[in-house]
């Protein structure tokens, strides 16, 4: 039986796959389907580009049982990642005296090998409509080819709609190879040697547009709005970004609607050509699919439960979760334990408002501190349970998805198929989640040592960042294992004042690896607000946390931070002494 946790690519994800396995409550999928620009932004493994293979036409198809052009909008898949040339070898674009025109071309044409390519490829529901095809074909494709300054020759094909289309692809690849003729002729130049730029110009506004709204003139369309999925616009060139932004201000939806996907803290600017600034919601609706908080009564928790059922039924496992990923009962049987002191000692003890709010704050704690007064004696506490497994996710779907699918291959290499058909052990979970934890911390590190750094920094920023993390970690646990502290599940640091540009490229790279969730909150004075970084709950095994909820921050300083990232020290040495931990309001 195969592990029915394993992750897929969505791009090579069948359509039927992707209909079974697809979530919709925690995607926000009603917001994305409006004609509105969107910004789709995400950590990485939250589950973007599964959103938008969802809402492509062969699965709304099945979703709908309906015909292409029954649909209520047309979509394409616009891959960044997987352009036929890598966007990094092309900075040299950025040299040539026209780098907007060339980038702009460069941009429209991959869109339009996609979008051609996507077509060839589709299931028609009508005969080759010969008439309507050949109008598009001449008044469209080759007019607009040709006002584009397009001289290769191009053919009609009548045999079918994917061989119409197929043709129409052909002839691009042709531009892209001339394309890339040019960019090697001068990518070794210097700038007094650029070679003029005698290609032609294909733009979002005078081309792709016209292109595409002809498609609604052919039967086996909708005459609705098609919507442009730019997935990984985070790994576009500065230029390139400038540019998709304009074509986000020119607002052309409803016919055309840009939906950019990019992981957060990534997108490299939300400036435009013309050096003007495109913001949410007045240009485009900004749409976070990553979610930091999570309860058992939030959307992300119920979102979580779905997926992992749907997957057990798919491999024939019909089982409730709970049984299925099983807790530590003896754990379990003694916090109840503490759980029942805290409520029976609340009216002379209590600090919360009500008795609930003490259970909630302080028996998980205590039993982890009680657990021993050595590391290497809490080290036994058990962290399993399908709650404990989404606590640490941290909002990634990936994250779920990876920790079950060790869990459930080392339950078979242990147990046998059978066991692992039947309920994955706690202390199979508790080994996997400290793992992750580790591998987090320090084998993800190594991969991050080798990004090139300035030989002139004693430090460099993945350090800096590592040090920082630790500091964290080990002053959260002591404030856990505190005796006085009225709030002790910290998992958030808020900056007191603004930070250096050092600290400042710290913290956004901890935003950009998926170490930080990044939010705000009050300052201290209660005169605005401040930037809140969220370490990922992930970690909270390698430092023996309570991941089951961070309802309080500590307020940090720039020479607090320096010395973490720098020397490692924790952010409190004493952590009994008064120190600014607040609550969050959310709670």
């Amino acid at each position: 039986m195969s592990n029915p946790f394993s992750v897929y690519s969505p791009e090579k994800m069948d359509a039927n796959t992707a209909e079974q396995l697809f979530v919709e409550s925690h995607s926000n999928i009603s917001h994305i389907q409006t004609p509105d620009p969107a910004m789709i932004l995400g950590a990485r493994g939250s589950g973007k580009t599964m959103l938008i293979r969802c809402l492509l036409p062969d699965v709304l198809r099945i979703r709908k049982n309906c015909k292409i052009s029954e649909l209520d909008f047309l979509a394409f898949h616009i891959p960044i990642k997987t352009t036929q040339s890598n966007i990094t070898d092309l900075q040299c674009l950025d040299k040539h005296h026209a780098t907007y025109i060339i980038n702009e071309h460069f941009l429209s044409l991959n869109i339009l090998m996609n979008i051609l390519y996507s077509l060839s490829n589709m299931n028609y529901d009508f005969k080759f409509n010969n008439e309507q095809y050949s109008k598009y074909y001449e008044t469209i494709y080759l007019r607009y080819m040709k006002l584009s300054g397009c001289k290769h020759e191009c053919h009609y094909n009548n045999k079918s709609q994917n061989e119409f289309f197929l043709e129409l692809y052909h002839h691009a690849e042709e531009m892209y190879s001339d394309f890339t003729n040019f960019v090697l002729s001068f990518s070794n130049t210097d700038n007094n040697s650029m070679p003029a730029y005698n290609l032609p110009y294909l733009s979002y506004l005078r081309f792709l547009i016209h292109i595409l709204n002809g498609l609604k003139e052919i039967d086996d369309f909708p005459n609705k709005s098609i919507y442009l999925f730019i997935d990984d616009a985070d790994n576009l060139s500065l230029t390139q970004t400038k540019i998709l932004n304009s074509w986000i201000a020119s607002r052309t939806q409803p016919d055309i609607s840009l939906k950019v996907s990019a992981q957060y803290a990534k997108y490299k600017t939300f400036i435009s050509i013309n050096e003007t600034l495109v913001e949410a919601p007045h240009d485009y609706a900004e749409i976070n699919i990553s979610e930091i908080y999570t309860t058992k009564k939030d959307l992300y928790f119920k979102t979580v439960n779905e997926i992992l059922l749907k997957r057990l039924r798919i491999a024939g496992i019909n089982t409730d979760l709970n049984k299925y990923f099983p807790i530590n009962e003896k754990q379990e049987q003694e916090i109840e334990k503490i759980k029942e002191e805290i409520l029976n000692n609340w009216e002379k003890e209590g600090r919360g408002n009500r008795p609930h709010d003490d259970v909630l704050r302080y028996a998980r704690p205590n039993y982890i501190r009680d657990l021993g007064g050595t590391s290497k004696s809490r080290s036994t506490y058990s962290y399993s349970g399908i709650e404990t497994i989404t606590h640490l996710s941290s909002g990634i779907i990936r994250y779920v998805l990876d920790a079950t699918a060790l869990m459930y291959d080392a339950t078979v290499k242990q147990l046998g198929n059978e066991q692992a058909k039947q309920s994955i052990p706690y202390n199979i979970q508790d080994e996997i989640l400290r793992e992750k934890a580790t591998n987090m911390l320090l084998s993800q590190f190594r991969n991050l040592e080798t990004i090139p750094i300035d030989n002139k920094l004693e430090y460099s920023i993945a350090t800096k960042l590592q040090n920082l993390l630790l500091s964290m970690g080990k002053t959260f646990h002591d404030i856990l294992m505190s005796k006085t502290k009225s709030e002790r599940r910290i998992f958030s640091i808020a900056l007191s004042n603004l930070p250096t540009n050092e600290i400042k490229e710290v913290l956004d790279f901890g935003v950009q690896t998926g170490f930080f969730h990044l939010s705000t909150i009050g300052t201290k004075d209660g005169d605005g607000r401040t930037w809140l970084y969220i370490m990922n709950r992930g970690l909270a095994p390698f430092f023996k946390l309570d991941p089951s909820g961070f309802a309080g921050y500590l307020f940090v300083t720039n020479e607090t931070l320096e010395n973490a990232m720098i020397n490692g020290k924790k952010l409190r040495e004493d952590i009994d002494e008064n120190i600014e931990i607040e609550q969050l309001t959310l709670f």
